[in-house]
């Protein structure tokens, strides 16, 4: 089996690697000194995500800064507490919502009865209605609730 002949690319990049090779080579030596000097440099940059760097990092933030780890853990602590006190806050809020969704059905269909028992049907069949409808949402929204929080089962 013939080996593929090399690509269009793969032949400029050999003869241009053949190029910088022989222009290097003719290079006076004090030139290829400092040629090797600025080939030298490089750029390392890295990234990470998550709350917390890497165990390394954190070494090296503490040669740079005395307890820097420290204060990054304890930073990182604090956001998850106040991440933490969000959701609470929002759940509670939800409950408050719910429970006024009852109050609010409970108060209809209290009201659509006395207005059955005033003969007020044309008031108590919407009255009615209104505080079933209202007692079924905040059903599917206290399960809705549940789900999102399960210590609560």
């Amino acid at each position: 089996m013939d080996p593929k002949p090399p690509s269009g690319d793969q032949v400029a990049t050999e003869s241009n690697e053949l190029d910088l090779l022989q222009l290097v080579n003719s290079l006076p030596e004090d030139k290829l000194r400092e040629l090797g000097n600025v080939l030298a440099v490089r750029h390392v940059e890295t990234t990470f995500s998550g709350p917390l760097p890497t165990p390394k990092d954190f070494e090296k933030y503490n040669q740079v800064l005395p307890n820097a780890a420290d204060r990054i853990l304890a930073m990182a602590e604090k956001e998850q507490q106040i991440r933490a006190d969000v959701e609470t806050g929002m759940l509670v809020n939800d409950r408050r919502r719910i429970n006024a969704a009852t109050g609010l059905g409970a108060g209809l269909i209290a009201v659509a009865a006395l207005a059955t028992w005033q003969d007020q049907i044309s008031i108590a069949i919407p009255l009615g209605l209104a505080g079933t409808i209202t007692t079924i949402l905040r059903y599917v929204a206290d399960r809705l609730s549940r789900r999102r929080d399960p210590k609560e089962d």
